[in-house]
């Protein structure tokens, strides 16, 4: 416990306190993990007293080695009474004093939930986390607010809607992520409220969670029908169309969901009667007729027939969502053709992007050095061409093309030397196998067939493309530089080798010079060592055996130095070890 002044344990036991962190800590990644593994999610308590108590401190941080300080919330209070007076429903009067009490706790925990928000906020202002605060629970005479950060950079590439009100009152989420956000801190709060749990703190699954967090999303799709009748079954009956299949084939179309009368619609086909949105088996049948230009139109409750989007959308209104079936038992939400939301056997997702374009512009000079942007160019519109393939595709593309289309001719279709471009693909990739091409985009075999010996790198949950193409680089890949483009069926994009990003040197030789200086000092800081730690071991990639040693000798000395100070429960970190394929190209020019 973070007392910053003592070591009087305050919230409620150690045991169970330390217990419920790890519990929660290790939730979070389950579900944030599942979304965006570089979402980084991280979770802390913070605990205010509210309740008079002889010798209890005023704040409490649990764990220890946060970025803040208790005399951070020394305001925390003050700042809670302003919030309260400017709090609307403040000036609502109930007749019952039960009432009353019940509604002023209310808005005394909002306001509570605001100033330590602000507070986050205001302490970190050019950090790169994002704060998520919890509704507290009463502990022990504490408010304990659980915390939730993220990154805040991984944060911004997703798409998120700006209204997060319906009819100005209702609360509705403004992205799946904010969905998952809010799922997960109610259930942080409802189960603060008993202590008997222990390690197991936090006992439902990411599964369970994310299920719950993709029902509550869908209320702010429905709700832009405005037809009340519908707020509620539209996830299930997504669910329950995409399973099924009319006459053996598959449903692929489009569902709107919008006010009926929308003026950005036109009906093409209008049902005399409107099909009730719960009657899955109509609606399923119904989606025979849709075509590229036409939608079921619904509100949610009610489908009225099949129509079509016209004039200009202007997407601040945020009130026609498409739900696009895209094959058996996957479907997805978008909004002015952003993804939103996507379901696949169930389980719904962040929509994912088929390829970072400026992670394709950046490994290519990495691996083929001295490439032109041009060359590059030319590239990038092979590969996205050949994401619109139904089947998938696959691209190989390496400096000795010619040499491997010769070599490999009793398992491919040679070809005279052929400049590729986007009109050309469709044709290349309509067979089984790769296409093979060198960095200027001229193909020399189409249909091959990779060789290769297996590999422990393989991913027995991916197809034969992908595991095909990680069996061959990691046989050739040393002879000659080659990139193996992989579009799977959904036209999601794997680049292989699966290079990671660069970083600045500099960042490395600083960290460790901050590191020298904890065992310089007098006085032990906790802290500090921990999140030295903690980034060294995020970039274990990274460094040299020097520096691994150099790392460990300094872990070492400053264990012995300051072994008094050390807590009797604390982190254990092992050896740092180099890694074999490091090398200087993973150094950005500073």
């Amino acid at each position: 416990m973070n007392t910053n002044n003592g070591n009087v344990i305050e919230l409620f036991m150690w045991g169970y306190q330390r217990h419920a962190q790890i519990s929660v800590q290790v939730s979070a990644e389950g579900l944030f993990n599942h979304l965006d593994k570089e979402l980084n999610p991280k979770v802390f308590f913070v605990g205010v007293l509210v309740e008079e108590k002889e010798n209890r401190h005023p704040i409490c941080l649990e764990p220890d080695d946060t970025a803040f300080h208790v005399s951070c919330f020394s305001d925390v209070k003050a700042l809670t009474s302003e919030l309260v007076k400017v709090d609307g429903e403040s000036r609502i009067m109930h007749s019952h004093p039960n009432a009353q009490e019940n509604h002023n706790n209310r808005i005394l925990k909002r306001a509570y939930k605001k100033a330590v928000l602000k507070i986050l906020q205001r302490e970190s202002v050019y950090g790169d986390e994002a704060f998520f605060v919890a509704y507290p629970t009463l502990v022990e005479g504490y408010l304990v607010f659980t915390v939730l950060t993220l990154d805040k950079k991984v944060l911004s590439k997703y798409y998120s809607l700006t209204n997060d009100k319906w009819n100005d009152h209702f609360d509705i989420s403004r992205s799946f992520i904010e969905s998952c956000i809010n799922t997960f801190l109610n259930e942080c709060t409802y189960e603060l409220k008993d202590p008997d749990r222990g390690i197991n703190f936090l006992s439902r699954r990411a599964d369970e969670l994310l299920r719950d967090s993709s029902r509550n999303f869908m209320y702010t799709i429905s709700s832009a029908g405005g037809n009340l009748d519908g707020l509620h079954g539209l996830y299930n009956a997504c669910n329950e169309i995409a399973s099924m299949k009319y006459e053996g084939t598959e449903g692929l179309g489009g569902l709107i969901v919008a006010p009926s009368s929308h003026d950005n619609i036109r009906m093409i086909l209008e049902l005399k009667q409107p099909i009730k949105m719960r009657n899955h088996r109509k609606v399923r049948k119904f989606l025979e007729l849709v075509d590229s230009e036409s939608y079921i139109i619904s509100d949610s409750a009610l489908i009225y027939g099949l129509g079509k989007l016209i004039g200009k959308y202007n997407p601040k209104d945020e009130n026609i969502f498409v739900i696009s079936f895209k094959n058996h038992l996957k479907w997805e939400i978008l909004h002015d053709d952003n993804p939103l939301m996507v379901v696949e056997y169930g389980i719904p997702n962040l929509p994912k992007e088929k390829i970072n374009r400026d992670k394709f512009y950046g490994d290519f000079p990495r691996l083929f050095k001295g490439i032109k942007k041009k060359q590059i160019d030319a590239l990038w519109e092979v590969t996205m061409e050949a994401t619109k393939q139904k089947s998938g595709a696959m691209l190989i593309i390496s400096s000795q093309a010619e040499a491997e289309a010769k070599r490999l001719g009793s398992q491919c279709f040679p070809l005279e030397p052929l400049n590729l471009n986007s009109k050309l693909i469709a044709q290349t990739t309509a067979i089984d196998g790769g296409v093979l091409m060198d960095e200027n985009a001229t193909c020399y075999a189409i249909g091959v067939i990779l060789d290769g010996i297996a590999t422990e790198k393989g991913d027995s949950s991916r197809g034969s493309r992908y595991n095909s193409a990680i069996r061959y680089y990691e046989h050739f890949g040393a002879d000659a530089p080659v990139v193996i483009v992989v579009i799977s069926e959904d036209g999601m994009i794997n680049l292989i080798p699966e290079l990671r990003p660069q970083i600045k040197h500099s960042e490395i030789t600083d960290a460790i010079e901050n590191f020298e200086g904890l065992l310089e000092s007098e006085v032990f800081e906790g802290k500090c060592f921990n999140k030295c730690m903690s980034f060294f071991q995020n970039i274990n990639f990274y460094l040299t055996e020097q520096e691994c040693n150099t790392i460990n000798s300094l872990r070492q000395q400053i264990e012995e130095k300051f072994a008094k100070d050390l807590f009797k429960v604390r982190v254990v970190y092992n050896d740092l070890s180099p890694y074999p394929e490091m090398n200087e190209s993973y150094y950005c020019i500073e």
